[in-house]
């Protein structure tokens, strides 16, 4: 019977009906010889226990890609795969010395969510009035910057006539354009790596830049060029918190190149959004948390300029001077005393989390 089972399964079936169901989750994994898991806000859970075999995994390996055998065998394959309501992104991959393979897989909406639905709060968009200068969203790995990205592009891309230029790898979300114009570029496809496709554009006359992550010198040092050139960047990064996004931004730079690259930063830098996603009290659903730096009238860029002073953006953002930057641990706060998220997770999320329990304790 268990044979008959195995014979008949139809995973991609299954992928699609999980898809449909209104189940909250971010991932799934699919592993060879191991049951299916999927990533609810609160943590990887089992969708039946059922070990996946591989011959049950060659359709979905092929819709992936036709040639996945081949290239596999160089590297992992990274490809979106559409749905009617959803795009995945997909990852396939070998595991246990090549003997095995395995999916990792990105739901994602089809199409970018408004900005106001996102979490951010809705001043956010007023980052977005710039015509010029650096916006960088960072956080962890799955804290939802793709989807922050694609909202701020679809903003601007329906209030204001540019050329807006992408590159990613691969293409998340597909744009469409509205009162942009848009070329979404990705790598290695179209474009050979993140800062060869950046150098590109700039001769390609974009009004606004997206780097899908700034992960080497070449990157970072094009990003700063072309935010102090006139060009709205916006890009992200992998980091814990505001603040270390700017020292890590910084730190592709040598000593001897760091003081002209801090002083381009800290006079194109419009701001950063730093973000975690967290499960709901009731573990049903995800809430996003987020710290603000606005770098509105200059008002952070003494403290870029001064490595010295970089310390002194935290205490900037408790203070609330613009009524717009703000830390992580007070929006924690407030999504505690909501009851929006409990105590425990909070605590989990935060980076400061000495200063977070005191706060906590000082509200009861």
């Amino acid at each position: 019977m268990a044979n008959e089972f195995s014979e008949s399964r139809d995973l991609l079936y299954e992928i699609i009906a999980l898809v449909n169901a209104g189940q909250i989750f971010s991932d799934i994994h699919i592993e060879q010889d191991a049951p299916i898991m999927y990533k609810t806000p609160r943590g990887w859970q089992e969708i039946s226990a059922e070990p996946v075999m591989l011959e049950e995994m060659l359709p979905v390996l092929k819709a992936i890609d036709e040639d996945w055998e081949d290239k596999v065998i160089d590297g992992a394959i990274d490809r979106p795969f559409v749905l009617t309501a959803c795009r995945l992104r997909c990852n396939v991959y070998r595991i246990a010395c090549g003997e095995k393979v395995a999916i990792s897989i990105r739901r994602l909406p089809l199409h970018p969510i408004p900005l106001e639905k996102t979490g951010l709060p809705i001043y956010v968009k007023s980052m977005l009035e710039a015509t010029k200068g650096i916006i960088l969203v960072t956080g962890p790995t799955g804290s939802g910057k793709t989807t922050t990205i694609a909202s701020m592009l679809d903003h601007l891309n329906s209030v204001r006539r540019s050329h807006i230029i992408t590159i990613e790898e691969p293409i998340e979300y597909e744009l469409q354009r509205k009162q942009s114009i848009i070329s979404q570029k990705e790598v290695p496809t179209d474009t050979a790596s993140f800062s060869t496709g950046l150098r590109e554009a700039l001769r390609q006359k974009p009004d606004v830049l997206m780097v899908g992550e700034i992960r080497d010198f070449d990157t970072a040092d094009t990003v700063l060029h072309a935010g102090e050139s006139g060009h709205l960047v916006l890009a992200t990064m992998h980091t814990n918190s505001a603040v270390s996004a700017i020292t890590k931004l910084l730190g592709f730079f040598s000593p001897e190149q760091r003081t002209q690259r801090t002083a381009t930063l800290a006079n194109s830098l419009v701001g950063v959004i730093y973000q975690n996603l967290l499960p709901t009290e009731n573990g049903e659903d995800f809430v996003l948390a987020s710290e603000m730096i606005f770098n509105n009238n200059q008002q952070v860029a003494p403290y870029i300029a001064d490595p010295s002073k970089m310390h002194l953006i935290a205490d900037f953002m408790r203070r609330k001077e613009d009524n717009m930057s703000r830390s992580l641990n007070e929006v924690l706060v407030q999504l505690v005393a909501k009851k929006a998220v409990n105590q425990k997770d909070a605590m989990r999320t935060a980076y400061n989390r000495l200063e977070l329990h005191d706060m906590l304790n000082s509200k009861r």
